[in-house]
């Protein structure tokens, strides 16, 4: 066995610390006054004392060890007594555990009082002898004698080397010895040194003397005194409650909105629907970090199991010059906000319903039943990917596949977005219901219908069924299964549907037929299926014949989604399976275009990635626009809540992303004198106790204090509804509490029972409300001065006098909806705020255009009146939160976050940006933290306490 120098010095410690226990209780004061000790840590000092003796002695491994041994068998271990030493006297004295010396070990913690005489001669000699009995003891055990034979004469190269080795350490800046800091006269030779035996001994002595008046080093952590404690950056008692289980739903169906066709110019940006669990449905905006624009809370007990979107362009309103950029920037916002308008929503139901989803009243409208039963899937011409109607007007078809084996196709009114979907065709039955559904736009159509279309469904008896539609010019009636649409001219257009083509999907030798979940069809006439027994298929449109077979996964797991990229040369796959799976088209030969028109091209597994944990129930495509252009985004849903987006272009070597849904806006309220929590569920309003409030100190701050989560809890308000809630909130001194559903709003009057500060039960009751002031709302605020602020979802804010009595409207707010039309049902006041002061009031909407934030006067009890006083000016960006800073009065300012994760302080006074603004410049995303702007997650809720107006918190989902 073999050493290293450093467990073989510390054996040689031991031994001559147990021969020289007597100087042991002098050496902790020489370790708080003596510098030459503190300055180097004991791993680089034992192995400087290990070198030397190596170097001085040659003796062979064994002898070593055998000295080493004996010195062990009589003593603690060198570890286990360095330890004690650390813990009594390194400590006690203010020197961290590197800074304890081996050549000394401490066995009295006592002897720190002794340090404080740092020019006590006494001391200096102890200090001195202790060193000398430590290194004749070190080398005795390194001689050639034997075991047990007494300790002879110290040699004399060993002892010279180990005294010349600690004299040629100077000290550095940093407390280190370095070799080449020596003097030239220092780095001699052995021989040289024992010449010189006598004049090295002085001088040692010197150098003691010397050291024992230096500071610390800076290996030595500092004295810790008030002057040097951190200050503390924010003064708050953060309570963490874990109970509150707001758990977000299950994703259940996807859908994008349409895009233009090549060469197309499309001017408002895309959104993405995502339809969960419990049947609310979102609107996200991938160009805004994926931000909710809107939600629609839904029908309790009605899943949105399908959407597909409706482009609904105008002729003459789809393009202008063909090219946005000719327009100025109001133009262009105008034409923006009217085309994102202009495009409907629709879903379906396994109950049996047909409905449009309307963001602005958060709610289903237009409902209807499908005649067929249970409706499981839905497509349009728009839903494709492409929008069918680039540069004409939308039809506004879509079809239904139902669970009566039927296709219905409907009509939505492009006029009048109020209007009932209209029944126009009703294909032949398939004898199963309808899984899927792929509908493809017709070469011959040119009037935005349905002529020359061709609709793939997925029947549940394993098979796939392709209608074409036929159209004719008739000037009389027409026959039966045949849809009649009028034209320019005195004629009509007949179109007619026929069942022309069914393909069988294999089973295996199963008794049960293969179920067809998915389909997707191409341009070219290329149908894909995914099926139950986990295959992907690529299909023949217009012979019928299967050309490929992909396993999705090895279990055989069901196939639930697919989506195909925009060139149409890739294809996306999900199930319960959680991986995500990419088939990719061969390119073509270099040589290909001599050779043949149209190459047959086969399809190849490319890629697979596995970032969900459940499984993948909804794929989809969308844009993000970028300075470059436009990337390709592949985003997928599953039963674990989470989105993930992927780069279609490079979804071979791309990261996901992961997107975990929070609530934009806060379902918590707190009524802050009675210490009341309110939490906004489906169904209603669950009421906790906090504790109350003591003094915020520097002691109690960081101490945090466990507390029962099962007697938190206090009351349950249940709200009888058949729609689930949209806001709820409850009023400072936990008098009231209002929430509204998309049907009414309801304000209940609190009555606490406190027993000794702590909320033992709460016995709420109902208000009545009239007129209106019953009118639903998309947001809730309550004043100081006993007022109720309501976002209504028809646009105008109202403003009510509550009191245990009576409700009275005392103002309605509409100056914020003018020049607005009616139909701007993606863009709702979703936010408001009321300054600490209660004279002003925010309210803020998500949108691209002027008017995202207004600002109102609220009378007070010393002055003011209700008046509408600023419109923010807009920006590049949309606006995501609002909250106003300050005490109120003239000191009140404005922060609005965007959705870029910059935000902007304005000051009400004086209508403009505040001096701070005006200090960092612009534009602002380059002079804020990297950290802050760079972050995927935008910022939709902004949080400052009234007495620190310079501070702010930015919380991001």
């Amino acid at each position: 066995m073999v050493e290293t120098p450093l467990r073989r010095s510390r054996r040689i410690l031991s031994q001559s610390d147990d021969e020289q226990s007597v100087a042991s209780s002098v050496a902790s004061a020489t370790r708080s006054t003596n510098n030459d000790v503190i300055a180097d840590t004991p791993n680089r000092r034992t192995r400087s004392a290990s070198n030397a003796s190596a170097a001085s002695t040659a003796t062979p491994t064994r002898r070593t060890r055998s000295s080493s041994n004996v010195s062990n068998a009589s003593n603690t271990t060198p570890k286990r007594r360095t330890r004690e030493a650390r813990s009594k006297g390194g400590k006690e004295a203010g020197v961290s555990e590197l800074d304890v010396i081996p050549e000394s070990i401490e066995t009295d913690g006592d002897a720190t009082a002794t340090s404080k005489g740092k020019g006590d001669d006494s001391t200096g000699s102890k200090k001195k002898r202790s060193r000398e009995a430590s290194a004749d003891s070190s080398s005795e055990a390194n001689q050639d004698a034997p075991l047990d034979s007494a300790k002879g004469d110290e040699p004399m190269e060993s002892s010279e080397k180990k005294k010349r080795k600690k004299k040629s350490k100077p000290e550095s800046p940093g407390g280190k010895s370095s070799e080449r800091h020596r003097p030239k006269e220092e780095r001699e030779t052995p021989k040289k040194m024992d010449e010189n035996k006598v004049k090295a001994v002085p001088q040692k002595k010197q150098l003691s003397s010397k050291h024992e008046l230096a500071p610390f080093s800076k290996k030595s952590p500092p004295m810790v005194t008030p002057s040097t404690s951190p200050k503390l950056t924010m003064d708050v008692n953060v309570h963490r409650l874990r109970f509150l289980k707001l758990n977000p739903k299950s994703i259940l169906a996807m859908s994008s909105t349409p895009t233009g066709a090549p060469g197309d110019s499309s001017h408002s940006p895309q959104r993405l629907a995502v339809s969960r669990e419990g049947g609310s449905v979102e609107l996200l905006s991938p160009q805004d970090r994926w931000v909710s624009v809107g939600t629609v809370p839904g029908v309790r007990g009605r899943d949105v199991d399908a959407l597909t979107w409706v482009c609904g362009k105008y002729g003459k309103e789809s393009v202008i010059g063909g090219n946005m950029m000719s327009l100025d920037y109001d133009d262009q916002s105008h034409l923006t906000r009217n085309e994102d308008e202009q495009r409907r929503l629709f879903g379906c139901s396994r109950d049996g319903t047909i409905f449009e989803l309307d963001f602005a009243k958060k709610r289903h409208k237009s409902v209807i039943g499908s005649g067929g039963g249970g409706v499981f899937c839905l497509a349009s011409l728009c839903s494709s990917g492409k929008c069918c109607c680039s540069g004409r007007s939308c039809g506004g078809y879509f079809a239904a596949g139902c669970e009566d084996g039927s296709v219905r196709i409907y009509r939505t009114s492009i006029d009048d977005g109020g209007s009932f979907p209209e029944l126009v065709s009703t294909l032949p039955s398939a004898g199963n219901a309808i899984l899927s559904i792929a509908w493809v736009a017709g070469q011959s159509s040119t009037d935005g219908g349905m002529g020359g279309s061709v609709l793939f469904a997925g029947v549940a008896d394993g098979t796939i069924r392709r209608y074409d539609c036929n159209t004719s010019r008739v000037l009389g009636t027409i026959s039966t299964g045949s849809v009649l649409a009028s034209s320019k001219d005195s004629t009509s257009i007949s179109y007619r549907w026929n069942s022309t083509l069914r393909m069988t999907v294999e089973n295996l030798g199963l008794q049960e037929a293969t179920k067809v979940w998915a389909l997707a069809a191409l341009s070219d006439g290329t149908v894909v299926s995914g099926d139950s027994l986990g295959h992907v298929q690529i299909w023949d449109g217009a012979s019928g014949t299967m050309t490929q077979t992909f396993d999705h996964n090895e279990s055989g797991a069901d196939v639930l989604c697919l989506a195909v990229s925009d060139d149409e040369n890739k294809i996306f796959a999900g199930g319960i399976d959680p991986r995500v799976q990419c088939i990719q088209r061969q390119c073509l030969p270099a040589n290909s275009s001599n050779q043949e028109s149209n190459p047959v091209r086969k399809w190849i597994n490319a890629q697979a990635n596995r970032k969900h944990t459940h499984d993948v129930k909804a794929l989809a495509i969308c844009h993000k626009a970028t300075r470059q252009g436009s990337n390709e985004l592949l985003v997928s849903g599953s039963v674990d809540t989470r989105i993930c987006i992927y780069s279609a272009e490079d979804f071979r070597s791309s990261r996901p992303k992961i997107w975990y849904n929070w609530p934009s806006v806060s379902p918590v309220s707190i009524s802050r004198k009675q210490r009341l929590l309110a939490v906004t569920r489906d169904d209603r309003v669950d009421l906790y106790r906090l504790d109350s409030s003591s003094s915020a100190d520097s002691v109690t701050i960081l101490r945090p204090e466990a507390r029962d989560e099962t007697k938190c809890f206090v009351k349950s308000l249940q709200i009888k509804s058949s729609f689930n809630l949209v806001c709820s909130v409850i009023s400072d001194d936990g008098a009231f509490l209002a929430a509204s559903d998309p049907s009414s709003l309801y304000l209940f009057s609190l009555e606490v029972d406190d027993d000794n500060g702590i909320i033992d039960d709460v016995r709420p009751s109902k208000v009545n409300l009239a007129g209106k002031c019953k009118q639903p709302c998309t947001a809730l605020r309550f004043d100081s001065f006993g007022r109720l602020i309501c976002a209504t979802v028809d646009g105008p804010i109202n403003a009510l006098r509550v009191s245990p009595n009576e409700v009275s409207l005392d103002h309605v707010f509409k100056e914020h909806i003018s020049g607005l039309s009616a139909s701007s049902h993606h863009f709702p006041v979703s936010s408001l705020d009321v300054s600490v002061d209660g004279k002003w009031l925010a309210a803020g909407r998500f949108a691209s255009g002027k008017g995202a934030v207004h600002v109102f006067t609220l009378p007070t009890k010393k002055c003011g009146h209700y008046q509408h006083w600023w419109s923010v000016p807009e920006m590049e960006v949309p606006t995501t939160s609002i909250k106003f800073l300050g005490r109120g009065g003239t000191e009140s300012s404005l922060c609005v976050g965007y959705s870029n994760n910059t935000f902007n302080i304005f000051n009400l006074e004086s209508r403009s940006l505040s001096q701070w603004n005006t200090d960092m410049g612009s534009p602002l995303v380059k002079l804020l933290p990297r950290e802050l702007t760079s972050r995927s997650e935008p910022v939709t809720r902004i949080v400052c306490n009234p007495t620190s107006p310079q501070k702010l918190i930015l919380v991001c989902e």
